[in-house]
């Protein structure tokens, strides 16, 4: 818990300085918490001694794509890069799903990460649609 607490800190820290400082590995670092906080739980409630190691890292790896998804609203890509740093394609479908699901429930909350850092610092985007005439472009 003091990890991920330590490791939120600095993740609102670096998406609050005006410096671009990324928000991806930050990310990746909370789901793992998450994710280990919710296998160390898992452990207490419903022990199993024949569980192999490479299994309990599953529900972290799965936590830090829900992670990712939730705040990045990545879907496909997300799945592909999990799959090439874990080099483990027996959890693609698992993944995937979780990835859909987090993505899902997070856009019922709340805009991505990203769509609000547009919005607050007032980034210029490009309209959804491409203006009729010339006196509707807008400056």
């Amino acid at each position: 818990l003091t990890y991920l607490g330590v490791w939120y800190f600095f993740t609102i820290t670096t998406y609050g300085v005006w410096v671009p400082a990324g928000l991806f590995l930050p990310g990746i670092i909370v789901g793992c918490a998450i994710g280990a906080i919710y296998e160390e739980i898992n452990q207490s409630l419903f022990p199993n001694p024949n569980k192999t190691p490479s299994a309990a890292v599953v529900p972290i790896l799965l936590a830090v794509g829900a992670m990712l998804s939730s705040y990045c609203r990545m879907t496909y890509s997300l799945a592909v890069i999990m799959m090439e740093t874990t080099a483990s394609i027996n959890i693609f479908f698992p993944m995937f799903v979780t990835i859909m699901v987090a993505r899902m429930v997070a856009g019922f909350f709340i805009p991505s990460l990203y769509v609000r850092t547009i919005k607050n610092k007032k980034i210029p985007i490009l309209p959804k649609h491409a203006p009729l005439e010339a006196r509707d472009i807008v400056l």
